[in-house]
C-alpha cells in the first residue's frame, strides 16, 4: 500500500505531482489529507478520478483524517460522500 500526505495547498501544481504519483502506485493508496487547507477544483477532480480508478481495479482507496478545509469543499460540489466515508466525516 502506498501511503501519500497531501499538501497544505492542493492547487493545479500539486494535483499534477499527486496525479505522478498515483499513476506510477501499483498497490493501493492511502491519503493523508489531516494538513489540507486549500483544495482547488484540479484536486477534488484527481481524488474523484482516483477513487473511480480504484473502484475499477478493486483496489481499496482511502482518504485518511480529511480536514475541515477538505471537507468544506467536498461538501460545497457535493462529493463529501464519493470521497470520505462517515465514520471519518
Amino acid at each position: 500500500m502506498i501511503r501519500i500526505v497531501l499538501p497544505a495547498i492542493v492547487d493545479l501544481a500539486a494535483a499534477v505531482a499527486l496525479a505522478d504519483k498515483l499513476l506510477t502506485a501499483t498497490a493501493a493508496a492511502t491519503l493523508d489529507a489531516a494538513g489540507v487547507e486549500r483544495i482547488g477544483v484540479a484536486g477534488l477532480q484527481l481524488l474523484l478520478c482516483a477513487r473511480t480508478t480504484a473502484d475499477v481495479a478493486g483496489v481499496p482507496f482511502v482518504i485518511e483524517r480529511p480536514s475541515e478545509a477538505l471537507l468544506d469543499a467536498m461538501r460545497l460540489i457535493g462529493t463529501e460522500q464519493l470521497l470520505v466515508p462517515a465514520s471519518a466525516r
